[in-house]
């Protein structure tokens, strides 16, 4: 669809101003795109006999038909049904905090986890603990999406292949006799050093009922020879945990305090920014220098 130039001529005296070597030319192909209305793509229809008028009526029918078309597909049916037993403070439609922690290789870091109906959606830092002040980190932020990770498995596998609830929990009851017959003498746990009191608590139940089985804990990314030294310089179970935020000049020797969570964390984090902020005249600044 075509519209007239309406803009009126230009004088001939005086500077001319351009912004093309089309424009300058003024030829008639640059006068026809200059009157389009519409890209080129868009003024093609006109050209089959189809005005734009046209065309949204008939696009307009084809969406009217696709509707009564689907008209009879529908999300599949689902409930809502309540708690047999109510957890306690939760109250349907509200959120509800929960004081919890991440465990780490070397501790754990204090959160505040907010939940909807017993779902978790946020995960913040808790406040009221003196190491992270209510911060956290990208990994803290990031842990709530894996309960909503689409990938993940929504059922029983077994050697890949999908299997039923009830014969997964039949192969564990012939494991669970097979191990109190040999007292865990064939059964080895193979975990990660976090320090989880709820996976201590599981694991004493678990050897107090097969005595014989073997706990290992494996971790190939944690170093151990500052622990070590710090058993030579303060003795055995002390990690020292130095306060930044006095600190005036601070040399780091291949130790990234600042973005490690084992040599620093949100706590050394916290601390080097107050040295570094400046509230009235006469405050410095701290310095780093890093080898």
């Amino acid at each position: 669809m075509k519209i007239p130039f309406q803009h009126p001529p230009e004088k001939t005296t005086g500077q001319r101003y351009w912004r093309s070597l089309e424009e300058v030319a003024d030829s008639p192909d640059f006068r026809e795109w200059l009157e389009r209305e519409f890209p080129e793509g868009a003024s093609e229809l006109e050209m089959n006999g189809m005005t734009r008028r046209n065309f949204l009526r008939v696009m307009g029918a084809s969406l009217a038909l696709a509707g009564i078309g689907l008209s009879g597909c529908r999300r599949p049916e689902a409930h809502l049904v309540p708690y047999t037993k109510t957890p306690e403070w939760l109250v349907p439609g509200r959120h509800l905090r929960y004081a919890t922690f991440m465990p780490r290789r070397r501790g754990g870091m204090p959160l505040h986890v907010t939940t909807y109906n017993g779902r978790p959606t946020k995960i913040e830092g808790n406040p009221h603990h003196p190491c992270s002040g209510g911060a956290t980190d990208a990994f803290a932020q990031a842990a709530v999406l894996e309960m909503y990770d689409p990938e993940r498995s929504r059922s029983f596998l077994r050697n890949g292949e999908a299997a039923t609830e009830a014969a997964f929990f039949a192969e564990v009851e012939k494991l669970r006799a097979a191990w109190a017959a040999d007292k865990g003498r064939s059964l080895a746990f193979l975990v990660d050093g976090a320090e989880s009191p709820t996976r201590e608590r599981l694991r004493r139940v678990l050897l107090s009922q097969f005595p014989e089985a073997v706990w290992c804990v494996e971790e190939p990314l944690a170093p151990g020879h500052d622990l070590a030294a710090w058993e030579i310089a303060y003795g055995p179970g002390v990690i020292p945990s130095p306060n930044f935020a006095k600190a005036e000049v601070v040399l780091s020797l291949d130790c990234d305090f600042l973005g490690n969570e084992d040599e620093g964390g949100l706590a050394a984090v916290r601390a080097f920014s107050a040295g570094r902020r400046v509230e009235k005249p006469g405050d410095r600044m701290n310095r780093l220098y890093t080898v």
